[in-house]
């Protein structure tokens, strides 16, 4: 039911069409964002005493395939703001939630994630923004890059910065912070990436910024903890908004396939063609069943950080693959914006890096088996 409720209402504020235009506009699609807000999706799992629906990751999964059927990026915004909502769920303080929950739910702020800088992708152990204890409050100064979504209006940013250098583990002395990014000495420079063009990816450069001590989530010196904690569920995420839109990019491409007559005859009828989307399809549904496994797995309380990173890697790789053949079969429409799937290949191509490249959800998994 859950379900059916999602695609009504993709089609009706999340519709190809929509998404197509904001892609190519490159705005963010704030309309949409509210129509989400007026389902109640931004409280989706947060407990009912906090003005939720106390719904588990399973629900979530659903909605993030279903907003993400005709572009990542619809799924991304949605998935950043919930990043934020978790954390403060289980790091911030009671002035915290108190101060924030009710906004984000009610759609007065969103959230956004800020970690990687030029020396600090893959490995955030280096990140290096520093902030300075200043009394009352904290100055930062340094480089941000890759911030999705730092240049939405009425946005807050979960900030990664240094606050003392690394004492033992490389990890130690990174802090995490509530930053608005209308903070004075915050610039935002808006990049031009292949993907992600509804959300925006912007470079943010820290110049004598002051945050007070009070925008500190979680403990001094200890946000690698925080920046750990939603991982499982951002790959679970990332995972079901592969595929969703790689299973349209599947059904836009044999549609096509269907339509289009070459020789003589529907394109779709020749072997070469068959093979290819067979391919592509079962990877879709094999990759579908991995990230509702680690779905299930996170809500009966069972370590899912193998079976997570192993959804994201399939998916993203399927994903890809997905796309590729799609770009293939449509031929020469494929690279028109209005066949759409030019841009669901560019988003593939992105999900090979974003939220852990493919290499480090390998090494996640080899340690996982115990190399």
């Amino acid at each position: 039911m859950f379900q059916d409720s999602v695609n009504r209402f993709v089609e009706e504020f999340c519709s190809r069409e929509y998404v197509r235009e904001k892609d190519i506009a490159r705005e963010y699609p704030y309309e949409a964002y509210d129509q989400m807000v007026e389902q109640g999706f931004f409280g989706l799992c947060v407990p009912e005493e906090h003005g939720g629906m106390g719904a588990d990751i399973i629900f979530r999964t659903i909605l993030q395939e279903g907003l993400s059927r005709y572009g990542f990026d619809m799924g991304a915004v949605y998935g950043l703001t919930c990043w934020g909502i978790d954390t403060l769920m289980h790091f911030g303080t009671p002035a915290q939630r108190d101060h924030y929950l009710p906004k984000a739910l009610n759609g007065q702020l969103r959230f956004s994630v800020s970690m990687t800088e030029p020396n600090a992708g893959s490995d955030l152990t280096r990140i290096g923004l520093k902030a300075v204890d200043a009394g009352d409050h904290f100055v930062l100064n340094g480089q941000k890059v890759f911030a999705s979504a730092a240049g939405a209006r009425d946005n807050v940013i979960l900030l990664a910065v240094r606050t003392r250098a690394a004492e033992g583990k490389r990890h130690d002395g990174l802090t995490m912070m509530l930053v608005p990014n209308d903070t004075p000495g915050l610039e935002l420079r808006k990049m031009s990436p292949l993907s992600r063009h509804m959300s925006g990816t912007y470079e943010c450069f820290y110049s004598d910024v002051r945050v007070p001590k009070e925008n500190v989530l979680g403990d001094l010196h200890d946000g690698w903890k925080v920046l750990g904690a939603f991982l499982v569920q951002e790959r679970i995420g990332g995972a079901a908004m592969y595929v969703g839109n790689a299973q349209t990019a599947v059904d836009d491409a044999v549609r096509y396939a269907t339509e289009r007559v070459q020789f003589g005859q529907p394109i779709g009828g020749f072997q070469a063609i068959k093979h290819a989307l067979a391919e592509a399809a079962t990877d879709i549904e094999a990759a579908r069943l991995m990230t509702y496994h680690a779905a299930w797995l996170h809500t009966q309380g069972v370590s899912a950080l193998k079976e997570a990173a192993m959804a994201k890697l399939f998916a993203s790789e399927a994903g890809m693959r997905a796309t590729t053949t799609g770009m293939q079969v449509l031929g020469g429409y494929a690279q028109l914006p209005e066949y759409d799937m030019e841009r669901y290949w560019r988003d593939a191509k992105q999900n090979l890096v974003s939220a852990g490249t493919s290499e480090i959800q390998k090494n996640i998994i080899a340690k996982a088996i115990g190399l």
